[in-house]
């Protein structure tokens, strides 16, 4: 019922119903049972959802159509089956089923086989009536619940991963395993538990800081996930520890590869002034059923073995036997700080901010570069990523840093055998020639060496360089150098995303890494820093915590504000405010360590998310200064 003068329902009406049902992308379909046709009762232009609007032989479609997700189609199979061979049905005659499953959106890059579909989390509701034991019809509705589903999964997965590496956490690693055992088939390959632990990790987080102990845990973990198969189950259980399942284990023989291609990939120096930290792994070892068929026996004796390993030196696997029965169980002296939560900081995340505080911390570029180096590499699944120095005496570029795969050829001094130098120069004439001006830089991009001159080709089958990105360092017009993506195998393209992780890498480490003033003048000065922060595109600024007034603004400030009035606090000089902004975060960090706060900030004319950090900007004045970045509009 309405009121006519206005056309304003006053009731529920069938109206009012349909448009409330199409807030939620709900969808009505009547499936004829009797000659297998589906139709939908409404348009499907304005839905999400990627379905015809009649299907003929339905039963059959939603399988070679891939209108549902290929998991989930068991699922519609025990529908079918309970109501045409089981005949399941109430008194009544009808059959009500409800199943959560993932159906075909609108929104995918194809159709065809290999292709990517997008499928959307659904509730579907049947009822189906029945004329005696036969199925006749079934009335349905689909309702759109991927949004709640899809942040339903994030908390759970949230709940069983460590937040820093992504891998499973202790809890939800020993639950996997457990529920893995108790379903063993005893005919086939049976598991290992490896527990695999750092070796010399606090000495390394001591000398250059969290963020850089953060940063060669993920690495660590990447080794560990890239040594593994998917099938094998991987966690985080400890600080620096970690755990594998290796499911069904083909032998012993591999079992021990995998532990020493494990620890050869891990095994690292890091440089800290004159001295040489270095970094291994040891890792102890229980095979089932032999050392024990439940996850407190595995784990008890893959302690134990881990114990040996480290008793023994470290930096070695242990598998366990009878004789280390009597031996005491490992005893956990690490500090407490190493088994707490790390920060969410991770490379891929926020590659900037990540690189630039790294080297403030460690006060080390060749640290910072050394590690740099090996998480683009495995981020963007390369073969080699390098530094080279060029020198305007021999006309010539150097590579003085350096991270390969297993399928990567070495170009440092005194690794690169001296009869392969003329390929080296051919590999270089090639690089040079397709130099060339881009929106990230002045590139030289080939997506396939297959398709390079003849003269080249033996050049790149010896350095097995199939695809490379190089950029050019310049300081002004001189050039100092390039860094260098590279790839072996199959063509390939490199991404926007690559680019642009190749051009920052040259700005954020070519130039301090180039750089002709002293490492150890850079750091007294802050100048790195500077340097770093000029060339990002973000507002970023250090200010004073007690009185507020900046004492660096970076080139992206200083090309907006123009005019510099000097002692006034950062709101009176950036944005003319009497006091400081809307939820300013600067009041709120502690009085020093190294946190930092996630924020809105609502200046330079609209609301910016910013982090502000604590930064020991002018030791000699000990001055406690705020380093805040916003993101640009």
């Amino acid at each position: 019922m309405t009121n006519p003068a206005t056309n304003i329902p006053t009731e529920f009406n069938d109206e009012v119903m349909h448009r409330l049902q199409s807030f939620e992308h709900i969808l009505y379909f009547k499936w004829a049972l009797d000659t297998d046709t589906m139709d939908f009762t409404d348009p499907l232009n304005d839905t999400p959802f990627d379905f015809p609007q009649h299907i003929e032989h339905a039963s059959t479609a939603l399988w070679v159509s891939k209108l549902i997700h290929p998991e989930d189609l068991p699922q519609m199979e025990t529908y079918l089956d309970n109501t045409f061979m089981s005949h399941v049905h109430d008194d009544d005659g009808t059959q009500h089923t409800a199943i959560k499953l993932r159906m075909r959106g609108k929104h995918q890059t194809g159709k065809g086989e290999g292709e990517d579909i997008d499928y959307l989390w659904v509730d579907l509701n049947v009822l189906t009536y029945y004329d005696g034991d036969i199925p006749v019809v079934a009335f349905g509705y689909i309702r759109n619940i991927n949004a709640q589903q899809l942040s339903q999964l994030s908390l759970e997965h949230r709940a069983e991963h460590d937040l820093l590496t992504g891998l499973l956490n202790k809890p939800s690693m020993q639950s996997k395993v457990e529920r893995y055992l108790s379903e063993l088939d005893p005919d086939m390959p049976q598991p290992a538990l490896l527990i695999i632990d750092a070796d010399g990790f606090k000495a390394i987080n001591d000398n250059f800081g969290h963020l850089f102990g953060d940063a060669v845990l993920t690495d660590m973990a990447m080794a560990i996930t890239k040594g593994f198969r998917h099938s094998d189950i991987i966690g985080r259980i400890g600080g620096d520890e970690f755990m594998v399942l290796f499911c069904e284990m083909p032998d012993v023989e591999i079992l021990e590869r995998r532990c020493t291609e494990l620890g050869d990939a891990l095994r690292h120096t890091y440089k800290s002034g004159d001295d040489e930290l270095p970094f291994s792994v040891s890792i102890g070892v229980a095979l089932c059923p032999e050392h024990g068929t439940t996850y407190q026996e595995l784990f008890q004796h893959a302690d134990r073995a881990l114990y040996e390993a480290k008793s023994k030196g470290r930096d070695q696997y242990c598998i366990y036997h009878a004789s280390l029965f009597g031996n005491a169980s490992v005893t956990n002296t690490r500090d407490p700080m190493d088994t707490a939560d790390m920060q969410q900081t991770a490379f891929r995340d926020n590659m900037i901010e990540f690189i630039f505080k790294l080297l403030y911390e460690t006060n080390s570029p060749d640290a910072t570069i050394s590690l740099t180096l090996g998480m683009f590499g495995k981020q963007f699944n390369l073969d080699r990523v390098g530094v080279d120095r060029y020198s305007q005496l021999s006309n010539k570029y150097t590579t003085v840093f350096e991270w390969l795969s297993p399928n990567g050829v070495s170009l440092l001094p005194g690794v690169c055998p001296e009869e392969a130098s003329e390929l080296v120069n051919l590999r270089n004439e090639l690089i040079l020639s397709k130099y060339q001006p881009s929106s990230y830089g002045v590139m030289s991009l080939c997506n396939d060496t297959r398709e390079v001159d003849a003269k080249y080709q033996e050049a790149m089958a010896y350095l097995r360089l199939g695809s490379f990105a190089h950029i050019r360092i310049t300081h002004g017009t001189e050039d100092m150098g390039c860094v260098c993506f590279e790839a072996s195998g199959a063509p390939r393209n490199f991404t926007d995303e690559e680019l642009r992780g190749l051009s920052i890498f040259s700005v954020l480490l070519g130039n301090i890494l180039l750089s002709r003033e002293s490492d150890e003048l850079l750091m007294k000065s802050n100048q790195h820093l500077r340097d770093i922060l000029d060339h990002m595109q973000e507002f970023i600024y250090v200010v004073d915590k007690e009185t507020y007034e900046p004492v660096f603004f970076n080139q992206t400030i200083r090309q907006a504000i123009g005019t510099i009035y000097v002692n006034q606090p950062c709101y009176k000089r950036f944005h003319k405010l009497d006091e400081p902004c809307r939820d300013c975060p600067v009041p709120h960090l502690s009085k020093s360590g190294s946190e930092y706060l996630e924020s809105m900030l609502y200046n330079w004319g609209g609301a910016t998310s910013a982090r502000t950090y604590n930064i020991c900007w002018d030791e000699e004045k000990h001055r406690s200064c705020a380093l805040v970045i916003q993101e640009p509009f």
